[in-house]
């Protein structure tokens, strides 16, 4: 590089140059414990203002280690990406670096590292970082520039934003073709006031700019070491039809199971749904039906109108954007929840609400080689024009200290059983006030709803509710008690409760899945009934010791014969899987979208009541 263009520098960092000498250090604050997965932060000047307070943030989650001195170009990283990050046996490699490389010299007119070559780069540094590591990788957009405070300044090199952008779009470009996701800092600076943000160089930030690009980072680490741990949770885990052995192992093991229920638990005095002549008795029947069904989920206090909002990060990923929102429950804690809006969609677009199951949190979706197929159902839902919204349960992935007694009862996918602690304590706490978790649950899934339908990308009257296991459930009672559900599709779990019981299989479910006196009226062909006659598919495996397969064949019977009492039949659709237990198979995956595709799509028009949305 020639000497005329290494004079150019930042203002304020004039005498803090990429030291080559110098090994990368754990950023102030971080721990150090040898077991936490290492992150590496690598970047200009403005990634020096925000590192320590990412370091901060994840104290206890994850080692930090981040130059402390400036990193220079494209051009000098990739010299040293050996010894600034392949060599720490990183987790994560969150790294930056367009700001030097687009200033210009004052007397040549010429930029550091002209944008052909500083695609070069990245694409190098890339094929370098996943050949010779494991991380997950994620590179950061330049913030922006304000010009007007910058062009002030008397020196040696000017930075402009119309650079910063064409710069970040070559960057985009790179990490697309690559499938590394885009922290989008740019974006986040702009949507929180780059004005008041920025110091009077117009480069660089104030505590309050560092601190909010600090939690935007810190969420976009947290988000890539949450999907590492999931998938690797899953790896191995079985998606298609069971061998023999393990087939004739399944029906010995229920029938010496149930041999020892006692009678009392196999014939209970549960009343029958009465399945109503037609549609005009089934308009008379619903309403108390709906109130028993509500009443089982306990009290739930009022959704908060207006809702209180806040974007936190923003990331490019190849097909789509992806958000992350906190929303304010009113109660006790914040619905934190992951927003993806395609490239290519027809404004409004049709949505689904993906409700995650009770093992991973709401970056399930995310991890390809998952829930039915090779890719991501993220990139599934993408090429398919759908946004969708993906928001954590109570005490789940960001939640997960959210219970009474905070991180001594957070949920870790890491430690078996934790998750059953921190149900436990919100089971207790809500008890209390006269509310199930079970009911706050579906009332939090009702805040995300409100807010997906606030979206201007969402069509409201095309809005479908998916998940797998625990989420199955979320689904379909959402969809009992929200008529703004246009269509539901249950994966892996639809259970009739009496069936349930007479099996001894109370323990397939945790706590989370209980309410009041709901066998004092009905089953859950009650709470399925109230979906008619929007359209309802259930996909579900007879060797799934949670769902048992007599109960299923019930609720075809009580469930579907409301569905073809008021003439809509086909609007409800259950398949059992032989030989299948808990999974998620590609099968199933092509009948989800299928059947969203055809009730969602641009000409599909479903009944509606517009009166339940409680």
């Amino acid at each position: 590089m020639r000497p005329e263009m290494r004079e150019c520098c930042f203002g304020l960092l004039l005498s803090v140059v990429f030291c080559v000498s110098c090994p990368a250090r754990p950023a102030s604050g971080a721990e150090t414990a040898p077991q936490l997965p290492r992150v590496v932060l690598l970047g200009d000047s403005v990634r020096v203002g925000y590192a320590p307070l990412v370091a901060k943030r994840l104290a206890g989650k994850a080692t930090i280690v981040s130059p402390a001195s400036d990193g220079d170009d494209s051009a000098a990283l990739l010299r040293q990406i050996e010894q600034l990050a392949i060599r720490e046996n990183p987790a994560v490699v969150h790294f930056s670096c367009g700001l030097r490389d687009l200033s210009r010299n004052r007397a040549t007119g010429r930029h550091q590292v002209e944008a052909a070559q500083y695609q070069a780069n990245l694409e190098q540094l890339v094929t370098r970082l996943q050949k010779e590591t494991t991380a997950a990788l994620v590179f950061a957009a330049a913030t922006p520039i304000l010009d007007e405070r910058h062009a002030g300044r008397n020196e040696k090199c000017d930075y402009a934003e119309a650079d910063v952008q064409r710069y970040n779009s070559a960057a985009v470009s790179v990490m697309n073709r690559c499938g590394v996701p885009v922290n989008d800092l740019h974006w986040v600076v702009q949507h929180g006031g780059a004005e008041k943000l920025f110091d009077a160089d117009g480069v660089h930030c104030t505590s309050a700019g560092n601190a909010l690009i600090a939690e935007a980072v810190a969420d976009s680490v947290l988000r890539q070491l949450a999907i590492r741990a999931i998938a690797h949770h899953f790896r191995g885990h079985a998606h298609g039809p069971a061998t023999a052995v393990a087939v004739a192992g399944y029906w010995k093991a229920l029938a010496e199971r149930d041999a020892q229920v006692p009678p009392a638990f196999k014939s209970l005095p549960v009343p029958p749904l009465p399945i109503p002549a037609n549609a005009d008795e089934w308009n008379r029947q619903r309403p108390e039906v709906l109130k028993a069904v509500l009443q089982s989920l306990g009290d739930r206090p009022p959704r908060p109108s207006p809702q209180r909002t806040r974007l936190v990060a923003r990331e490019i990923r190849r097909g789509y954007t992806l958000e992350r929102v906190n929303i304010d429950n009113g109660v006790d804690s914040q619905v934190t929840a992951l927003v993806l809006i395609p490239d290519r969609r027809r404004t409004p677009a049709p949505a689904i609400l993906w409700l995650h199951s009770s093992t991973p949190d709401k970056n399930h979706f995310l991890i390809p080689n998952e829930n039915g197929g090779d890719d991501s159902l993220a990139d599934a839902f993408a090429r398919a024009g759908y946004v969708v919204m993906a928001p954590d349960a109570y005490s789940y992935g960001d939640r997960d200290e959210s219970t009474p007694g905070g991180p001594m009862e957070a949920y870790r996918l890491a430690i078996p059983g934790s998750y059953r602690l921190a149900e436990d304590s919100m089971v207790k706490f809500n008890l209390w006030f006269g509310r199930t978790h079970w009911g706050m649950m579906v009332r939090d899934d009702q805040i995300a709803l409100d807010y997906l339908c606030s979206r201007p990308e969402v069509d409201k009257a095309r809005i479908g509710a998916t998940g797998m296991s625990m989420g199955s459930t979320r689904s379909w009672w959402l969809a009992a008690v929200d008529d703004r559900i246009a269509a539901a599709v249950g994966v892996a779990c639809l259970t009739r409760y009496q069936n349930l019981i007479a099996h001894g299989e109370l323990r397939a479910h945790g706590q989370y899945y209980f309410v009041y006196g709901l066998l004092k009226h009905f089953d859950t062909e009650g709470v399925l009934s109230l979906i008619a006659p929007r359209p309802f598919l259930a996909l579900t495996g007879d060797m799934d010791r949670g769902s048992p397969a007599d109960g299923i064949k019930a609720l075809e019977e009580s469930a579907g014969g409301v569905y073809r009492a008021i003439g809509a039949g086909e609007r409800f659709k259950s398949i059992v899987y032989q030989n299948t237990g808990h999974v998620y198979s590609a099968e199933m995956r092509a009948q989800m979208l299928a059947w969203f595709n055809r009730w969602l799509g641009s000409s599909a028009s479903v009944p509606r009541r517009e009166e339940n949305n409680q």
